[in-house]
């Protein structure tokens, strides 16, 4: 583990002083789509979501800081 990474114990301390959403940027149309963030799912997730404008699916990569800056990178699937 990463010294940047949080353990379960930290996530759950942390959890309530992140932001609860965030944003990326659709790849396809050019949309800036909000989305919530789960802290509870861990300080690295991975997943995809469609475009709720275009619907092309993307992969969406989050990361959790030590410090509670979220991380997200957004590529086409």
């Amino acid at each position: 583990m990463q010294d940047e990474d949080l353990d379960e114990e930290e996530l759950e301390i942390e959890a309530e002083a992140l932001d609860d959403e965030t944003s990326y940027v659709c790849q396809s149309c050019g949309e800036d789509i909000v989305i919530p963030i789960d802290p509870f799912a861990g300080a690295n997730q991975e997943y995809v979501e469609d475009c709720p404008i275009c619907c092309h699916p993307h992969v969406l990569s989050v990361h959790i800081d030590r410090d509670g800056t979220i991380t997200v990178t957004a590529e086409e699937e």
